[in-house]
């Protein structure tokens, strides 16, 4: 069985790079929240200077999947407690990374809104390239 809902999402990232500096992220997006047996997917649009990014969000219970297709082709891949493979293709080819989740919370939405919580270490071909912080609120979008 499937639900698909069109919702509003609030996204808000902060990097902390190695060296300590950091860099808050934030945008808001229209997409849409779908629920198939236990898993939810949040689908949704970016605008980046490169040209449109699709995001899939996949959330299950411990884990989930972040793809990113379009102006970037990304796949980042999260399990609580564990370090995931994952890859990002850039014109010099795949590079590989490496996700180690820290944190990893998501609330479907009821009264209130939908969350997405992941806290991560972001590896790039071997070397750290920062700690991430991301939330996700979602909601039932405004019809009419």
């Amino acid at each position: 069985m499937e639900n698909s809902t069109p919702v509003s999402i609030h996204l808000t990232t902060v990097i902390t790079q190695p060296d300590g500096s950091k860099e808050a992220l934030s945008f808001r997006s229209e997409g849409e929240w779908i629920q198939k047996n236990d898993i939810h997917y949040l689908k949704y649009d970016e605008t980046q200077e490169a040209g449109t990014v699709r995001t899939i969000v996949k959330m299950e219970e411990d884990s989930a999947v972040i793809l990113r297709s379009g102006a970037l082709k990304m796949r980042l891949a999260f399990r609580r407690g564990d370090k995931m493979m994952s890859s990002y293709e850039s014109e010099y080819g795949t590079l590989s990374m490496i996700t180690d989740t820290k944190i990893y919370t998501h609330t479907t939405p009821g009264s209130e809104k939908g969350r997405f919580h992941i806290r991560y270490g972001l590896e790039m071909q071997g070397s750290s390239v920062g700690s991430y912080d991301m939330t996700i609120d979602y909601k039932e979008a405004a019809q009419g």
